[in-house]
């Protein structure tokens, strides 16, 4: 089992604080995150609002901390591949591996409904059938030194090559996330890429294994080992002294995050998941080690992962209070699941 740390920032300025402030706070978790032995942290991208709206470049925050760290993996969960050219992404991740010293993980995707397609020129209708053509695209012309394209898109007649090559061969691991739609799934497995998926936000987590499944057989179809890949999710995280504790400390925070969440919706979308609901269902790891030991086992029972990422840092929790439950995580919960 392989722990990561996680950023889906809901900003809160009066906490937070300013841009630096909060950016600093994240350098400090990611420290941390390496000092503790945790896998690779991710940074999504997202724009202009309170959810996730402070880190629209996560190549940009990832370039920073490759000259930070030494050890822990960095990547992109997700970069909104449709609002982009996808050469200009092969170049721009292909960059950030080698000033990485070959750390990237790079993970591509819609995005929500709400980022604002228009305002990048983009039409969210076609945003899967773009997506498709954007992810072999990424893959052809980090591989291929003479690249070329004709498809619906995006043309390039003339061969090209991109510069610099990925450090890592035949390019940083990919990875896309699934909805609840199984073809999806399945072609995320025909693509080889590894899976990420949400199944705190399901109306029951045990349909990410029906996901999970679909995914294999889209990798059986290209003739891909199962073994090979990963399947890998997130999942909000306070771990404190007693489960009173982390109420207190959690609680609000938590539904801070949720009503920020709420706010940037544009459809209609699951009820609220309040703090009693996250702890009593397993959504979310919010008490004491012991209680965070038995649900997280009995969430990767459910849910079929084999990989999880941490949200620490939600809805304006205190930074003392994040780094205090990093560690009380990777020293009292994660040692139950190593092997």
């Amino acid at each position: 089992m392989k722990f990561d740390y996680y950023v889906l920032n809901t900003y809160v300025p009066a906490v937070d604080g300013a841009a630096p402030d909060l950016y600093a706070k994240w350098f400090e978790q990611v420290a941390l995150a390496e000092e503790l032995g945790l896998e690779c942290a991710w940074f999504t991208e997202h724009h202009f609002r309170a959810f996730g709206g402070m880190l629209p470049s996560p190549s940009m925050l990832i370039a920073a901390l490759a000259q930070r760290t030494d050890r822990i993996r960095l990547g992109t969960a997700v970069v909104i591949l449709p609002l982009h050219h996808p050469l200009q992404v092969a170049e721009e991740l292909a960059m950030l591996d080698v000033l990485s010293g070959g750390r990237l993980d790079v993970g591509v995707g819609r995005g929500m409904g709400s980022q604002y397609y228009d305002v990048f020129g983009s039409d969210p209708e076609t945003a899967q059938e773009k997506i498709e053509e954007q992810v072999a695209m990424l893959q052809g012309a980090w591989t291929d030194p003479e690249f070329s394209w004709n498809g619906k898109f995006y043309q390039c007649a003339q061969p090209i090559t991109v510069l610099p090559r990925p450090l890592q061969q035949p390019h940083p691991p990919l990875w896309i996330p699934a909805g609840t739609n199984p073809e999806h799934s399945r072609w995320i497995g025909r693509t080889g890429a590894n899976l990420m998926t949400l199944p705190w936000r399901l109306p029951d987590m045990r349909l990410n294994l029906e996901i999970i499944g679909a995914y294999q057989e889209g990798l059986v179809q290209a003739g891909l080992a199962i073994e090979a890949r990963e399947v890998m999710s997130y999942f909000p995280v306070y771990v404190a002294e007693s489960m009173a504790q982390a109420r207190k400390d959690a609680e609000p925070c938590w539904h801070t995050w949720q009503a920020i969440t709420d706010q940037q919706r544009t459809a209609p979308g699951p009820p609220p998941f309040t703090y009693d609901v996250m702890v009593d269902t397993g959504r979310a790891l919010f008490g004491d080690p012991e209680h965070c030991r038995q649900h997280l086992k009995h969430t990767l029972e459910e849910t079929g992962l084999d990989r999880v990422a941490l949200l620490f840092h939600f809805g304006g929790l205190a930074q003392e209070r994040v780094l205090a439950s990093m560690r009380l995580f990777a020293q009292e919960v994660a040692p139950s699941f190593r092997d």
